[in-house]
């Protein structure tokens, strides 16, 4: 099975799943939809470890394997490892989607006919114990701070403003190098970092994790690639599916997830949340001096 687009490249795995998981057993199945969905721990584990994880076995992981057009499980983890290879490389990156666009009729039903795949993988593999833990966790927090490098900064300065239209003592963005210092002095017990770290473990990742860690703060990160590493340092990972095989952008499911954070936030503080958007309104009315055109909501 070939890409149109380049015709050496295998296609994406998640790809495959959607064209063959129909010909294939439940467990088969369900193996072949974890490996799509996890692309980072495939690559470390063997196919008697992916067994256990998947609560099948070695036979039914090279079953799928090859149900989904690999010769075996070690060629699939090849591919794999390729894939998140290529994805640290943005002129690759763009190469895969100018591929996979060129080919289509309609670029823009390309775009969304990937997102939506995109999506649909984020809501099967989405961990529900660590999406209860990151909520739970943001909603008792004295106060939150975001963070995010390059396109990532902008989900984390998303998230930071829709968290303080509700209330949350949020700060944050995508200060990097010695600035970095000053944003996390005053980071405190029992706070909750979020951080968007979709591909690649910068440094100032790593000093924000182990500093969260002395203070005694909360660490969510919402990765792509970086959860097997980061799990046993944080409170919560969030993972996305792989964003960089397809034409889909990488900040969509982070956009995704940190609107369904602020959501369950506001939920769980309804009167805070709403009462913190009326004194929005009041606010912007005070600075254009005059009453906005939006309907009250009702008191009782």
């Amino acid at each position: 099975m070939k890409t149109t687009g380049n015709g050496s490249r295998d296609a994406p795995l998640h790809e495959r799943v959607a064209a063959l998981a129909d010909g294939m057993s439940a467990s088969e199945r369900m193996v072949a939809e974890f490996m799509a969905d996890h692309p980072e721990i495939v690559v470390s584990c063997s196919a008697i470890e992916l067994g256990t994880r998947t609560g099948t076995s070695d036979a039914t992981v090279v079953r799928a394997a090859k149900a989904l057009g690999y010769k075996g499980f070690r060629e699939l983890k090849r591919s794999m490892l390729d894939v998140l290879t290529r994805q640290r490389d943005l002129a690759a990156t763009m190469d895969d989607r100018l591929a996979r666009v060129s080919t289509a009729d309609n670029q823009v039903a390309r775009v969304l006919d990937d997102t939506i795949a995109l999506l649909g993988q984020l809501r099967r593999g989405l961990d529900t114990d660590s999406w209860q833990r990151a909520v739970d966790a943001l909603i008792t927090a004295p106060g939150v701070l975001t963070y995010g490098i390059g396109p990532a900064a902008s989900l984390a300065d998303y998230l930071r403003l829709s968290l303080t239209r509700i209330g949350v003592r949020a700060r944050g963005g995508g200060v990097t190098g010695f600035r970095l210092a000053d944003e996390l002095l005053t980071l405190g017990e029992d706070e909750v970092v979020v951080v968007f770290a979709p591909i690649r473990q910068f440094r100032e990742i790593s000093v924000i994790v182990e500093h969260a860690n002395t203070v005694g703060a909360k660490v969510v990160v919402v990765t792509e690639s970086l959860g097997m590493a980061l799990a046993p340092k944080v409170h919560a990972v969030l993972s996305t599916p792989q964003s960089t095989t397809t034409a889909a952008s990488e900040v969509t499911a982070g956009l995704v997830l940190a609107h369904a954070l602020t959501l369950s936030v506001a939920a769980a503080t309804h009167d805070t949340a709403v009462d913190a958007l009326r004194l929005v309104n009041r606010l912007r009315a005070s600075v254009v001096g005059a009453e906005l055109d939006v309907s009250p909501l009702p008191t009782d």
